[in-house]
């Protein structure tokens, strides 16, 4: 339940008592009030000539602003509610307007601001605060603490100027660790005579970052010279860092550079580029004139250029006064599509220009670096699935008789060398085995000098063998840790073909059935294989990769075992009797091996 000032309230005094409204906006109340009223005026007093009305004083101009930003909040333009707000404090700062820009900083996720502006708050106008605003404020606080990060910057040339975002943070070395709301930063150091320092990073909430800003002496420098038209003193400001007052002479480094002059209130020049040569003197003169408005450009990501009227102002976050009018925004990064936008700034508004840049896909920045070439060993189990051996066997099973599918399973080791490119090659080792049933297949057994006797037998087909060979692969990233393996093996499975029949029943020539005894023959084999194959990997460190996948071996039967037709069996009372000779598999055997590996990469 949101707390509410007591009405007994005494407002700030700047403001009119006679009117008093309370806003409510989120983990704090702002108490103020309408614009204020005049004090009663004093009995007229005759006067030989008409009064002249008094100018505005400080608080009355402060009362002003505040109640322009209180009308921008409401509408939610937080962007224009904030400006005000700053400008009132400027002005005449007061609690209300103080907890206005921090609210307005924090909706805005500026968090690392609304922190120091909370903070500000309580320190300075802890005594006028009401016990549910400053209960409100100390809540804001615990919560910004969590959501802003520590930035330590080391190794930077005394009297260097830090800038983050292109907000100027202070002097190395700085008096303490600066905060910063939790994301990507763009930081940048400089100083007379050396070259800048930048660099992107990243916070986190409530973590601590350093980074080592050594600035390395300029080996060949320019010299910049900038003045202002009527010899008015104003701060010059050169690549977002202030110089010194105009006139003023510096060494920088030859090239392109951005300057400005900023003075008091609105007065200022536009950004404009100069060339800087080596051992040259560059004469710049600027006219000071009111910039009547105020853009600032929020630009993702961090480390983007961005140009204002086709002027390079600087990376990262950029804030400024400009003319009132019409102007285009440009935005550019490495690896991301450009991106220009027009924006039209009105008299006394702050406009903000938030771009987030797509990226570009065809841009070689997004591809990854190539790993490195390595070693690989890896091991894979698989589940061998054959819907049918084929031949004169499986093969004539189609009506009457079941044959279920073949199963089996395989161990192999595979072990090659991979280049950086995702290309590989290498051998393969390992162990081949499947079976198949067959029930109730209708066959013949021919008695010696009798007619063929008619019956039926159960085969079971098998397949053993060891497996040898080699393979080529190409690995494919499907994302940033989930690589995609096709690998195409080939070699030979060289073993033996078995082929057990049982339960045969026959009828013989004189009408009587008769069973035959189990019987065995194992044929040496020999197939060509060609195996495509297709895995995801998921990586469980640095070196060891598990994965999953699916096989489709192809053999070819180079040996053609059948059936020996020369092996006598009992046929019942006709005596001895034989099989016909068959073909105990196809000419090609299709096989489906889905299976689970693990891998170990040596580099």
């Amino acid at each position: 339940m949101p707390l509410l000032l007591p009405r007994q309230a005494q407002p700030e005094r700047h403001l009119s008592a006679r009117c008093r409204r309370l806003v409510v906006v989120p983990g704090l109340l702002l108490a103020a009030a309408k614009a204020a009223s005049a004090a009663p005026a004093e009995p007229a007093r005759p006067a030989a000539e008409p009064a002249q009305p008094a100018a505005p004083s400080a608080r009355e101009k402060a009362a002003e602003h505040y109640g322009k930003a209180r009308a921008f909040y409401e509408r939610r333009e937080l962007s224009r509610a904030l400006a005000e707000y700053l400008a009132a404090r400027q002005l005449y700062s007061t609690w209300v307007a103080t907890s206005g820009a921090a609210v307005c900083l924090k909706q805005l996720g500026r968090h690392d601001e609304a922190l120091e502006m909370f903070e500000e708050l309580l320190r300075n106008f802890s005594h006028r605060l009401p016990a549910a605003a400053k209960e409100a404020a100390q809540r804001q606080l615990d919560e910004l603490r969590q959501l802003v990060g520590i930035l330590e910057i080391d190794g930077a040339e005394p009297g260097a100027l830090i800038a983050i975002d292109g907000r100027h943070r202070g002097e190395a070395p700085l008096p303490g660790p600066l905060r910063l709301t939790s994301g990507s930063h763009w930081v940048r150091v400089f100083k007379e005579g050396f070259e800048p320092f930048e660099q992107r990073i990243e916070v986190a909430g409530d973590r601590l970052v350093r980074v080592r800003a050594r600035l390395r002496p300029l080996a060949r420098m320019g010299r910049l010279r900038v003045m202002e038209r009527e010899g008015r003193p104003l701060e010059v400001v050169v690549d977002g860092n202030v110089m010194a007052t105009a006139p003023w002479e510096g060494l920088v480094a030859p090239g392109e550079h951005t300057v400005a002059l900023r003075g008091e209130g609105r007065l200022g020049s536009p950004p404009v580029q100069v060339d800087v040569e080596v051992d040259r003197i560059v004469p710049l003169t600027l006219s000071a004139e009111e910039l009547a408005a105020s853009l600032r450009v929020e630009p993702v990501p961090v480390n983007a250029t961005v140009a204002i009227d086709g002027v390079t102002v600087g990376r990262g976050v950029w804030e400024g006064r400009l003319r009132a009018g019409a102007h285009r925004v440009e935005i550019a990064a490495p690896g991301f599509l450009p991106e220009s936008r027009r924006v039209i700034l009105g008299r006394d508004h702050t406009e903000v220009a938030r771009v987030t840049l797509e990226r570009d896909p065809r841009s070689p920045f997004w591809r990854k670096p190539a790993r490195p070439a390595r070693l690989v060993v890896e091991s894979v189990t698989g589940a061998v699935l054959v819907p049918s051996f084929g031949g004169g066997v499986a093969g004539t099973c189609i009506r009457g008789c079941e044959a279920p599918l073949g199963t089996g399973g395989s161990a192999v080791l595979h072990a090659g060398y991979e280049l950086g490119m995702g290309l590989g090659l290498g051998v393969t080792a390992g162990y081949f085995a499947a079976s198949q049933r067959i029930r109730g297949r209708t066959i013949e057994v021919t008695p010696v000098g009798l007619p063929p006797n008619q019956g039926t037998v159960d085969d079971r087909l098998a397949l053993r063998g060891a497996l040898l060979g080699g393979w080529l692969s190409f690995t494919l990233p499907l994302s940033e840790r989930v690589p995609l393996h096709f690998r195409l093996g080939a070699g030979a499975i060289a073993g033996a073909l078995l082929d057990e029949r049982t339960n045969g029943a026959f009828r013989a020539s004189s009408g009587a059935t008769y069973e035959l005894a189990p019987f065995l023959q194992k044929h040496p084999a020999l197939f060509f294989h060609v195996t495509p194959e297709v895995r995801i990997g998921l990586p469980a460190g640095r070196h060891v990769e598990l994965s999953a996948g699916i096989a489709f071996p192809v053999l070819v039967d180079l040996e053609e075992p059948a059936w020996n037709a020369t092996q006598a069996l009992l046929a019942g009372e006709d005596g001895r009797g034989t099989f016909r000779a068959e073909r105990l598999a196809g000419s090609v055997l299709l096989t489906i091996v889905p299976g689970i590996g693990a891998r170990y990469e040596f580099y």
